[in-house]
């Protein structure tokens, strides 16, 4: 029973199949092709939106995703140093978007340098140039300036120079007051001559490009100390010594001891060196009788009349016409010509102490 409904089934399904015109078969199959190839373009093509940092824009429709094959798809040129970038998105768009390089000039050492940026700073261009800064060099703009199409960016070298300029020091003339010279009133004896010094300056200079910008002092310093010219010139009662008496200055003692009075000589060493008591030599030191004023006493020496005074010395030495009583006192000078000019005359030898 069921074989012969089934039998039955199948041969009106046949029927009514060659029944159907062969246009609408050929329009079916036309039509499955056209959603089959609809499909697939779905999954294959995609739509690719060109931008240019220019202005410029293109929009694609391509199976492509190579951005260089996308490029030439869309007939547009980059340069090397022009920035590609591509993005795809899930439902079948993407975006390629160009970003032109622009010239920087660079201007250093004499010459011009270019530089192509798409962004960046002065820093990023002298990079780009091939530029190095030295430790002092600067630019305008400023390194972290951001830069744009067509900037000129000045390099400076700067260097620093030390000089060193020498300049003299003139000595000083100082005179040493005496009355010692009471015989012959214009003389003058030369203690010591007279020598210029020398200072250093020196000057940190600031040179930019090859050029002098600025000069500053950076200090000075004495490379030779100057030597002042002594003079011995005559004083009225100004002493030989330059010894101070108790009171702290070089006026005659206000009490003493005792005073004695005799024949005052002088002396000189050429070689300095010690007295007798072994103190040095030198104005205000004296050769005495030890046994009549004993060493290490502090003297005041002075003519009767005041006219030549030696002023307060020291008791340091001796000699034999001293202690045989041939003189008094012997007075150190400090140059023989001094020694000479008062070889002997009278004097009131004070022992304050």
């Amino acid at each position: 029973m069921l074989e012969k409904l089934y039998l039955k089934y199948k041969e009106l399904v046949r029927r009514r199949v060659q029944a159907i015109p062969h246009r609408l078969y050929a329009f079916g199959l036309l039509l499955l092709c056209m959603i089959g190839t609809q499909l697939w373009l779905h999954d294959a093509m995609h739509i690719v939106y060109i931008t240019d940092s220019d202005g410029a824009c293109s929009l694609i429709t391509t199976d492509q995703t190579d951005p260089k094959t996308l490029l030439e798809i869309a007939n547009m040129k980059v340069e090397s140093w022009d920035r590609v970038s591509y993005v795809s998105y899930a439902d079948n768009q993407s975006n390629l978007d160009i970003q032109r390089a622009f010239p920087v000039q660079v201007e250093a050492d004499g010459a011009m340098y270019q530089a192509m940026m798409i962004e960046g700073a002065v820093e990023d261009a002298l990079a780009d140039a091939g530029v190095v800064l030295n430790e002092h060099d600067y630019t305008v703009p400023s390194l972290h300036a951001q830069v744009k199409a067509n900037d000129v960016i000045q390099v400076n070298r700067v260097t620093y120079v030390d000089t060193v300029k020498y300049e003299d020091i003139p000595y000083q003339t100082v005179y040493s007051y005496t009355s010692e010279f009471y015989k012959k009133r214009k003389k003058t004896i030369v203690r010591q001559e007279g020598r210029d010094g020398q200072l250093s300056i020196t000057h940190r200079e600031r040179w930019v490009n090859g050029e002098l910008e600025s000069s500053q002092e950076m200090g000075r310093e004495i490379t030779k100390q100057p030597y002042d010219e002594i003079i011995r010139a005559y004083k009225p009662g100004a002493p030989v010594s330059p010894l101070l008496g108790p009171d702290g200055t070089t006026n005659p003692p206000s009490s003493y001891k005792t005073v004695y009075q005799g024949r005052a000589t002088g002396y000189h060493s050429a070689s300095g060196g010690r007295g007798a008591s072994r103190l040095g030599l030198r104005y205000g030191t004296v050769a005495v009788d030890p046994a009549k004023i004993p060493y290490g006493s502090l003297l005041y020496i002075a003519s009767p009349d005041g006219k030549f005074v030696y002023g307060y010395a020291i008791a340091t030495d001796t000699g034999t016409a001293l202690q045989e009583g041939h003189a008094l006192v012997d007075l150190y000078y400090e140059t023989s010509e001094e020694a000479y000019l008062n070889g002997v005359q009278n004097v009131n030898v004070y022992v304050v102490k």
